[in-house]
């Protein structure tokens, strides 16, 4: 299973930033970005999704990992 992880804005719109393979490589993701400070008004959340590889554009995400 490939999992993303999202920023959720206030108005309720989601972003997929990041993509990853392993479900607990993104958790760690969410962690570190959580460690520099909470940020106001955004949230970040680890979502599964089920795709192929020629579905997943890497052009619009700021990261991509398959490790």
């Amino acid at each position: 299973m490939t999992w993303q992880i999202c920023i959720r804005y206030p108005n309720g719109q989601e972003k997929a930033i990041c993509i990853y393979k392993n479900r607990e490589i993104a958790l760690k993701r969410i962690d570190a970005i959580y460690s520099q400070g909470y940020p106001m008004h955004v949230a970040y959340v680890v979502r599964p999704i089920e795709t192929t590889d020629d579905f997943i554009d890497e052009t619009n995400l700021a990261c991509f990992q398959w490790g």
